[in-house]
């Protein structure tokens, strides 16, 4: 994680690389920051694209994702340098 990615402490997987663009275009129209970056391979094996947000976005870009049948896989928190905990997982 680069100094300008620190302020960023979830992470959300994806099931698809389609899935990952559509959401990074949903947060950017309900103006979520979200930067896009390759899933770390310690805590995911999924499509290779993940979106670090904010911690207070949280709730927000869950809405968003549920709001538009939005898929993503896991959400982890960061919690030292490459070590991320799992919070959710998604369910349709």
């Amino acid at each position: 994680m680069t100094d300008t990615d620190k302020q960023y402490d979830l992470l959300f997987s994806f099931i698809s690389i389609h899935d990952a663009v559509r959401a990074e275009h949903l947060f950017a129209a309900a103006g979520i920051k979200a930067v896009s970056r390759p899933t770390p391979r310690e805590i995911d094996l999924s499509c290779g694209n993940s979106l670090l947000l904010a911690a207070a976005d949280r709730e927000a870009a869950l809405a968003v994702l549920r709001g538009n049948a939005a898929r993503w896989g896991k959400l982890y928190r960061h919690v030292s340098a490459r070590v991320w905990e799992k919070i959710s997982e998604y369910e349709e």
